[in-house]
């Protein structure tokens, strides 16, 4: 019995963990990607669709019940390149589907499942 339960504890910890992770980037991609949409005038069509992506992610996750967060304000840097959102929507979507297959209730399964697939299509958005 303890094993077991240290296996859920050490499960839960990884879970919590990867979508804690997961939500800030989010939240850092959303921001960068209204940043470079603010600096153009036509920023907002170029950048419209990545950042539509980007907060349908992020509001996707944020309904998962193991979430008790509010959205983090650390994240102030706005230098990030397109290249570099890129790959951090490709670690996003890893982690999400990764914190998928951990959730033990259906309702953090399926926040994390729609919040990867908006990412997928943030990270298509961004090519």
């Amino acid at each position: 019995m303890t094993h077991e339960r240290e296996h859920d504890d050490v499960r839960r910890g990884w879970f919590t963990e990867i979508l804690t992770s997961a939500l800030n980037d989010l939240a850092h991609a959303e921001r960068v990607i209204t940043s470079y949409a603010a600096q153009n005038p036509d920023g907002f069509i170029a950048w419209g669709m990545a950042e539509g992506e980007a907060v349908q992610a992020h509001q996707a996750l944020r309904q998962a019940p193991s979430l008790h967060t509010a959205t983090p304000t650390d994240y102030t840097a706005v230098n990030a390149t397109a290249d570099a959102l890129y790959e951090l929507t490709r670690k996003i979507s890893q982690s999400l589907v990764r914190a998928a297959e951990l959730a033990s209730d259906p309702d953090d399964k399926m926040a994390c499942l729609q919040a990867a697939l908006h990412a997928g299509r943030l990270r298509e958005a961004l090519r």
